[in-house]
């Protein structure tokens, strides 16, 4: 790695983009470069831009009063600038800067409103990672990087502990220092971190144990509700399947005897239209009347014919001359034939009386009935004395007889009639009967049917009303289920083991008031607890990632002293050896050496410096000592004051030349202190080579002699390093293989002129 390039503009005196470029290609190593010019032309502008551009904070280091004094401040002639911009540009084909990029450019600009920004290759970047990657390469803008007038003088000037920090970028140890002083801080940070968020683990800790609490009683009440709306549904869908099972069975009764009803009702209809046809055809009196009225007729006829036969008779009687000849007993033969004629007309009467209707035909039927009975009883009388007297005719009227034997002969004819008329009303008789049986025998259906419809009727009713109570309680219950349950659809099809009604009933009254017991809890509750214990839960994670940091940083720190004491102690013993070297070159002689020196931490707060880390980590461990990791923390605390107490060593600086006994650095002249300077800085990077040194004026105040020790010394470590000199010294101007020249006009703006010497010697040697 070598530094190929530097471009500045607006940088103080150079207004203008300026472009040195330094070459690499020198058999003799790296090379060395030298820029010249008359006091006030800006040479050392070019130092103070390297050194501004690599990382420099301090105004005073930049011989500056302001930021912005670094911009270019205008002249009569030229105006002010509103930018100053700085790049070095690195060869990194070794990537010794650990990017992957074979080339590196290093950019700082800086406005005059005060913002400003840094770039690798034009990529905006943080000062932090820049001064950590050219540490990482061995390049820094405050030690021997960048040498400028005074700053010579100045290592032997300084306190112990400023040459010990001058040593620790010496010894190749300060990336480490710088990581160190990173985890340092961030082992602050994070301390400071853990105490805060400890202190707000404690604060919601109750909150979230409070929260806990009622979460758990929440739990319980979700499981006894969950139980009892296991139980509801269960309980409830049981009653809801049974009332629906028996409303489905009512309905269906209903139906059935609905449909009963309807064809009883029919079958009503229909007998009641066959008594009104049977009504119809027992309404028939006249008809009887016009029989009984023909058979009376017929009957009187008989009745004048018996009577003109009895006048007859007697007519014939009273002609005739009879004569008893014998008398004879009457035969049974003549009682028969007596009494069927008896029998006879009693059935003729009966017949006529059940159809009679009227009172009067009743009377008339009633005197017959008399006039029977007398006749029967003077027959009665007859009998019980059988003698009859037998007569004989003598005598006998013709034309009487002849009357006799016609109205004998019609009295037959109309007995023959009265019989037909007397088989009608009988026949009529028979059928009104029949058809008063039939009649009867529909009233008696008809009521029958009746009472079966009626019963049916109140069937209907009862069920009717049965299923308006089954929809009044299925209501009821639906709203119930609503209530209990939220929705209808929420009941359980799985009815589980059967359990009684009243036992059901007792365990959701029994959950009900576990329930109760339970209380209330708002449902924020488990909002507040999830969002409270994600926080519980955060915070409590990231104690423990700040833990595990803590304790990665500790063993960082540890491990990163180590590595610093044990470099250090290496380098610094290569120094002190090389120190002595150069020292006897620069004096032909005499002895020099480094020698380390503990100093209390007390004179190391008197120089203004502190370990801030270790300071904060102490006192935030003692704000709260008691807690498990931070007690860890205050021990690491007290380790890295032990250590301190160990490596807090300052550099003194034994310069003996010859011919002389004394020791102290205080007591040489101005040019010892400069060769025993230049000696130190020699063997600094003798040991541990910068990629670059730019070393301003440190020869100025050498004689010649020494000039040309210094320059040889210079061009015999121009094979480890490369080096820009900036001086007035012609010795050093000889080694060089290229020589920029700096000159300033009239307008305060720098210009630049080079020379390849190399080229200029070739060029000379060929005239």
């Amino acid at each position: 790695m070598f530094l190929q390039k530097l471009d500045i503009q607006g940088f103080k005196s150079f207004a203008n983009k300026t472009v040195l470029e330094f070459p690499n290609a020198s058999k003799k190593g790296k090379g060395i470069t030298a820029i010249v010019g008359p006091n006030g032309s800006g040479k050392s502008n070019i130092a103070d831009a390297i050194r501004w551009v690599l990382g420099e904070q301090s105004v005073k280091m930049l011989r500056g009063k302001k930021s912005e004094d670094v911009i270019f401040s205008g002249s009569d002639k030229k105006s002010r600038l509103g930018l100053a911009e700085v790049s070095l540009y690195f060869n990194n084909n070794d990537r010794a800067i650990p990017i992957d990029y074979p080339e590196v450019v290093i950019t700082r600009r800086l406005y005059r409103d005060g913002e400003s920004e840094y770039l690798i290759n034009k990529a905006k970047t943080r000062l932090q990672d820049i001064v950590l990657l050219l540490a990482k390469a061995n390049l820094a803008q405050r030690t021997y990087c960048v040498i400028g007038q005074g700053m010579v003088d100045s290592i032997l000037s300084a306190t112990l502990q400023e040459r010990k920090e001058f040593f620790d970028e010496a010894a190749g140890v300060l990336q480490y220092r710088i990581k160190r002083d990173q985890a340092l801080s961030k082992f602050k940070a994070t301390l400071e971190n853990l105490v805060q968020t400890d202190l707000m683990i404690q604060e919601i800790e109750p909150r979230v144990r409070s929260l806990g609490r009622q979460v758990k009683r929440l739990e319980k009440r979700e499981e006894a509700e969950k139980e009892l709306k296991a139980a509801q549904r269960q309980y409830y869908g049981r009653l809801w399947e049974d009332l629906g099972v028996k409303t489905k069975n009512q309905t269906l009764r209903l139906h059935g005897v609905k449909k009963n009803k309807e064809i009883k009702e029919n079958s009503l209809r229909n007998i009641v239209n066959n008594l009104a046809v049977a009504e119809k055809k027992t309404q028939r009196t006249e008809i009887f009347n016009q029989l009984q009225a023909e058979y009376e007729k017929i009957y009187e006829q008989k009745n004048s014919l018996r009577e003109k036969e009895i006048i007859l008779k007697n007519k014939l009687e009273m002609s005739r001359r009879i004569e008893i000849e014998e008398s004879r007993p009457i035969t049974n033969f003549d009682i028969i034939n007596k009494l069927e004629r008896f029998l006879e007309r009693q059935d003729h009467l009966v017949a006529v009386m059940s159809g009679v209707v009227s009172p009067d035909d009743l009377k008339k039927i009633k005197d017959q009935f008399t006039a029977l009975n007398k006749e029967f009883r003077d027959f009665i009388g007859a009998v019980k004395n059988p003698t009859l007297a037998a007569k004989k005719i003598i005598h006998e009227d013709p034309t009487l007889q002849k009357e006799l034997v016609e109205i004998l002969n019609e009295m037959a004819k109309i007995v023959d009639v009265l019989k037909e008329v007397q088989n009608k009303i009988a026949n009529f008789n028979q059928e009104e009967e029949k058809k008063n049986k039939e009649l009867f025998d529909l009233q008696r259906e008809f009521q029958s049917v009746q009472q079966e419809v009626n019963e049916l009727a109140r069937q209907y009713n009862e069920i009717n009303i049965e299923l308006a109570r089954f929809e009044t309680r299925q209501e009821d219950l639906e709203n119930e289920i609503n209530r209990e349950l939220g929705n209808i659809e929420a009941l359980s099809d799985e009815r589980g083991e059967e359990v009684p009604e009243l036992e059901a009933i007792s365990k959701i009254q029994q959950l009900k008031h576990q329930m109760e017991l339970i209380g209330g809890i708002d449902p924020e509750t488990i909002k507040e607890y999830e969002e409270t214990k994600t926080r519980y839960d955060f915070l409590s994670s990231q104690a423990k990632d700040l833990e595990e940091a803590i304790k990665s940083l500790e063993k960082a720190i540890e491990q990163l002293d180590e590595a610093i004491k044990k470099q250090f102690n290496e380098a610094f013993k290569q120094i002190n050896y090389e120190f002595e070297q150069y020292f006897k070159i620069l004096f032909s002689g005499g002895k020099a050496s480094l020698v380390k020196v503990a100093i209390s931490p007390e004179v190391k707060g008197e120089n203004g410096d502190g370990d801030e880390g270790i300071e904060a980590g102490i006192l935030m461990v003692e704000q709260k000592p008691e807690a498990g990791i931070l007690k860890e923390a205050e021990n690491f605390s007290k380790r890295l004051r032990e250590r301190e107490k160990e490596n807090y060593s300052g550099i003194e600086i034994h310069a003996t030349p010859p011919g002389k006994r004394l020791k102290n650095i205080n007591m040489l002249s101005g040019g010892e202190r400069a060769l025993t300077s230049i000696a130190l800085i020699c063997a600094i990077i003798s040991n541990n080579p910068s990629p670059f040194v730019v070393l301003d004026e440190v020869d100025a105040a050498l004689d010649e002699s020494n000039s040309i020790r210094f320059a040889e010394i210079l061009d015999r470590l121009s094979d480890k390093t490369q080096f820009i000199a900036i001086t007035h010294n012609r010795a050093t101007m000889q080694k060089a293989i290229l020589l920029y020249g700096v000159t300033m006009g009239d307008d305060g703006v720098s210009k630049l002129l080079s020379i390849d010497l190399a080229e200029a010697e070739k060029a000379v040697g060929n005239s």
